[in-house]
């Protein structure tokens, strides 16, 4: 495990069905200033495409190959993955979006989790981490605004 890992929850005050409508449509990210995800079709495990990451969120983009993971809508699940080096030896990263139902009347946890790896990452090197983690709240807290506007 990296100390570099991040996670954050957020409870977003829709019904769990709402939220993975906004979450699944990458390419109506509208909400969401810091990543978009670029595929040819639909997210699909085993489908790459470009992320595109605004650390600063305001349109200057980074553009990196990505790989959706696991994408499941009984489980709301939403991941994808990119590596550096032979096997991500010198870095990886796997992100993960997922919703559960709160039995508080229609609401959703959202967790928002990226696991680094790699000789960078054990180095402090290959991504501003420190950005990251405060941009991947805000990508939560985005989310939630747009879903309980709706």
């Amino acid at each position: 495990m990296s100390r570099y890992n991040i996670s954050h929850e957020t409870i977003i005050n829709a019904p769990v069905t709402k939220v993975w409508k906004e979450l699944i449509a990458i390419d109506d990210w509208s909400w969401n200033r810091w990543t978009k995800l670029k595929s040819s079709t639909p997210p699909k495990e085993g489908i790459q495409g470009k992320l595109l990451a605004s650390y600063d969120g305001n349109d200057v983009w980074k553009e990196f190959d990505f790989t959706f993971g696991k994408v499941s809508e009984s489980e709301y699940l939403l991941s994808w993955m990119g590596s550096v080096g032979p096997g991500g030896c010198l870095f990886s990263g796997y992100h993960t979006m997922r919703l559960e139902e709160v039995n508080e009347g229609g609401k959703t946890r959202l967790i928002h989790r990226e696991v680094f790896r790699g000789v960078l990452v054990e180095l402090g090197l290959g991504l501003p981490y420190d950005t990251l983690d405060r941009n991947y709240l805000r990508m939560n807290e985005a989310l939630k605004e747009c879903v309980e506007r709706k």
